[in-house]
C-alpha cells in the first residue's frame, strides 16, 4: 500500500520528526494563523474541561481524596455504603482523588475545575500539533473541531480527563514528536488514574501490528515503543495498592452483568447527535483508505472505531485515536492555506484567545465548583436535621447518583444503600435497586432490605406504589423529590418532628 499520508519516515524520531512534521515552520518559529487557531482550539478544551462540575461519580471521587488525607492512606475497604461496608475495594482513581483532596484543601474547589481546564487545554493542544501533517488549515480545523463537539458531551470532568491527555501522549510518542521514555511516567501516572490504561496499550499493539504490515518486518522502533510501554505499566505497580490496579480491567469485564443498564457502558443507539457525529469518523477513516494510509494508521483506527460501537464512554478517546491516526491522510485535501504565514490576522486570533482566556479563568473563579441542581439537597438536610440520614440505625432507599451525592457530604458516615460504584456493589443490590427504579415487586424489595425510610424521584412508579401502601407515609414531597416513612420503623417518630 503506498503510504501517501505519512508523516514520517520509520526512523524518525523525537526532534528530526518534529521538525518534518510541523507545518508551521516556515516563518522561524514566530506567530502564524495555525498558532493562533491552535490557541483557539486550546481556549475551547480549557472551556471543556473547566466546567462546572455535575458528573456524580466525580463526587465519591472527591470524598475518597478528603479520607485519603484525613486517614494517611488510600482505602482498600468500602467505606461509604450500608449493604457492603468493610468489603474489599479497588480504588482505580485513587492518584487523581488524591489531586483532588489536595486541591480542595489547599486551594478550593475553583482550584479542581482550574485542574480540570489545563487537562482539557493540553488534549486539544496536543492535538492540534497531531493534525500538522495534514497541513491545511481548514482541514485541521475541521478534524479537531469534530473531536471537540464530540468531547463537549463526553469529556466528563473526572479522572476520564487524564486518559484523555494520556491517549494524546501515546499518540505523540507513536508518531515521533515525543520520545519513548515518556511512556513510562504515562503510563504509571494512566495506571493509578484510571483504567482506560488498557486501551492505551491496544492504541501501541494496533500501531504495532499494523506497521509490521506496511515495512513487511519487524517495527523496530513500535516496538520500542511498545517496550517503554510495557515497562512503565509494570512500575506502575508501585503504589499504595500494587498489582491490582492492573487487574482492575479484568474485574470490569467479570462484573460486566453489572453494568448492562449503565448508559455509558451501553451501545451507542446513534440517536442524539454526539454519537451521530461518530459515525462521519468511519467516513474519515475510509476517505484516509482511499488515499493510500498506512496500516499503522487504518489498523488502530479501525479498532477504535468498533470500540465505540461497543460503549458510549469510549466515544471520546476513539475520537482522539482516529482523528490523530487518520488525520494525517488527508494532506492537501482541501486548498492550500497552511497557516504558516505571520501578520495582523494571527496576531487579532491569538489576542482573542487570550482575552477569551482571562474571561474563562475569571468565571471558574468567582463561580461553585460543583453543580447540584439535580440533587436532592433540602430533602437531604431536611432528614439530617431528624437524624434520618448517615445514622447506623436508619436504612435509606436512595438512587444511585443520589448516593455518590451522600458519599461527599458525610463521608464514611454516609451509609449509601447504592451510589454509581456498579463493579462493586453485589449483584442483589443492583437488581434491587434497578427494581425500584424501573419497578419490580416494590414489596419485596422494601422487605428484603429492612428500609426505614426512602427518598426518591416523585415521577416514578415506586412513588405511585408507595401512595397505596398503608405501610408507608409521604412526609416531605415537591414535583422533583419526595421522602416516605415506614410507619412501623424504630425512627417513625423522628418523621412527625
Amino acid at each position: 500500500m503506498t503510504v501517501t499520508g505519512a508523516v514520517r519516515e520509520p526512523e524518525a524520531t523525537g526532534t528530526e520528526a518534529t521538525e518534518t512534521t510541523s507545518g508551521s515552520a516556515g516563518d522561524g518559529g514566530g506567530l502564524d494563523l495555525a498558532r493562533a487557531v491552535g490557541l483557539i482550539f486550546t481556549l475551547l478544551g480549557f472551556g471543556i474541561g473547566s466546567r462546572v462540575i455535575t458528573d456524580n461519580s466525580f463526587l465519591t471521587h472527591l470524598a475518597t481524596g478528603n479520607l485519603i488525607l484525613e486517614q494517611g492512606a488510600v482505602p482498600t475497604a468500602d467505606p461509604y455504603s450500608s449493604v457492603a461496608n468493610g468489603e474489599p475495594w479497588i480504588v482505580q482513581s485513587w492518584l487523581v482523588s488524591l489531586v483532588y483532596g489536595v486541591l480542595d484543601a489547599v486551594f478550593g474547589g475553583w482550584a479542581i475545575r482550574l485542574f480540570h481546564g489545563a487537562i482539557g487545554a493540553a488534549v486539544t493542544a496536543g492535538l492540534w500539533r497531531l493534525t500538522e501533517p495534514a497541513r491545511q488549515l481548514v482541514t485541521r480545523a475541521g478534524l479537531v473541531s469534530l473531536v471537540v463537539l464530540i468531547g463537549t458531551s463526553l469529556w466528563s470532568p473526572r479522572p476520564l480527563l487524564v486518559g484523555l491527555l494520556a491517549t494524546v501522549l501515546v499518540l505523540q510518542v507513536l508518531e515521533g514528536i515525543r520520545r519513548p521514555w515518556l511512556l513510562v511516567p504515562v503510563f504509571w501516572v494512566w495506571v493509578n488514574s484510571h483504567g482506560s490504561f488498557v486501551l492505551g496499550c491496544a492504541l501501541i499493539a494496533a500501531t504495532t501490528l499494523g506497521a509490521a504490515i506496511d515495512d513487511r518486518r519487524l517495527p523496530v522502533r513500535e516496538l520500542r515503543v511498545a517496550a517503554f510501554g510495557v515497562a512503565g505499566c509494570l512500575l506502575a505497580m508501585v503504589n499504595p495498592l500494587g498489582w491490582r490496579l492492573l487487574w482492575f480491567p479484568l474485574h470490569l469485564i467479570r462484573r460486566g452483568d453489572a453494568l448492562d443498564r449503565v448508559t455509558e457502558w451501553a451501545s451507542p443507539s446513534f440517536r442524539v447527535p454526539v454519537e451521530q457525529l461518530f459515525l462521519l469518523l468511519l467516513g474519515l477513516i475510509v476517505l484516509a483508505a482511499s488515499r493510500g494510509g498506512p496500516w499503522r494508521a487504518l489498523l488502530p483506527s479501525l479498532a477504535f472505531f468498533v470500540g465505540g460501537l461497543l460503549a458510549v464512554r469510549n466515544l471520546g478517546l476513539a475520537s482522539l485515536v482516529i482523528v490523530a491516526m487518520a488525520g494525517p491522510s488527508l494532506r492537501d485535501l482541501l486548498g492550500s492555506l497552511d497557516g504558516r504565514a505571520p501578520g495582523r490576522v494571527p496576531r487579532l486570533v491569538a489576542a482573542v484567545a487570550i482575552a477569551g482566556s482571562i474571561v474563562v479563568v475569571a468565571g471558574v473563579v468567582t463561580t461553585g465548583p460543583v453543580g447540584l441542581d439535580s440533587y436532592p439537597t433540602e430533602e437531604v438536610t431536611w432528614l439530617d436535621e431528624r437524624s434520618l440520614v448517615a445514622e447506623p440505625d436508619v436504612r435509606l432507599a436512595q438512587r444511585d447518583f443520589v448516593g455518590n451525592y451522600l458519599t461527599l457530604r458525610y463521608g464514611p458516615e454516609a451509609g449509601v444503600f447504592m451510589d454509581d460504584r456498579f463493579d462493586f456493589y453485589p449483584q442483589t443490590v443492583i437488581d434491587d435497586h434497578n427494581g425500584l427504579l424501573l419497578g419490580g415487586d416494590f414489596a419485596d424489595i422494601m422487605a428484603r432490605n429492612s428500609f426505614d425510610v426512602v427518598l426518591w424521584a416523585t415521577d416514578t412508579p415506586l412513588r405511585r406504589w408507595l401512595d397505596t401502601d398503608p405501610e408507608w407515609q409521604v412526609v416531605v414531597g415537591d414535583d422533583a423529590w419526595f421522602v416516605a416513612c415506614r410507619t412501623g420503623s424504630p425512627v417513625y417518630d423522628r418523621c412527625r418532628r
